[in-house]
Order: structure tokens, then sequence, then C-alpha cells
């Protein structure tokens, strides 16, 4: 059962929106490779603000996450695609329905 997860807030620089949202698509492959991270949502709030929430079942999985592939290219585009830096919110997920559980 999921109990951990991560809620990123991202807020793109003007005239960067569609280059986050093509980011933040494309990463669902990265997601989808990393067997820690049980599920993967990334999120558009409004015109210019986005968000990722994942799922795991333990930290050892969470900390996977943040140290794979998907959380170095965020970082590597962090300057030319965000207002700010990324608002990482840990969460514990009291509960959950996923397909399979």
């Amino acid at each position: 059962m999921v109990t951990l997860g991560l809620f990123v807030l991202l807020e793109a620089k003007p005239g960067q929106e569609d280059e986050v949202e093509s980011f933040l698509r494309e990463a669902i492959a990265l997601a989808e490779a990393e067997e820690g991270t049980k599920a993967w949502f990334s999120i558009r709030l409004g015109p210019t603000t986005f968000a990722v929430f994942d799922a795991f079942d333990d930290e050892a999985g969470r900390e996977a996450h943040l140290s794979g592939q998907i959380a170095k290219s965020l970082e590597e585009q962090t300057s030319r695609l965000f207002a700010k830096p990324p608002a990482v919110n840990r969460l514990n997920i009291l509960s959950a329905k996923l397909p399979g559980q």
C-alpha cells in the first residue's frame, strides 16, 4: 500500500508554459521506469502553475525518486523554465485507491 508521497508545485516563467507542459508530459516515461514509484501524475493547475504528485510504498522508493532522473532533469531545467525553485512537499498518504490493489 502506498503510504508516502510528494507534491511538487511548479511555477513556469512567463512564456515557458508550453515548455513546462512538454517537459512534464515527457517525464512520464522516466516515472514508468522507476520501480518504487507506484503512482505519478503531472498536473496543470492554472495558466502558469503546474504540479507533480507521486506515491510510494516506502521511504526507499521516495528517496530513489528524489535522486533519480526526473529530479535531475528538473534541477537542470529550473533556471530556464521556472520562476522559482520547485516547492517539494513530502507527505503521508492516509488512504488511496490504485489499480491492482
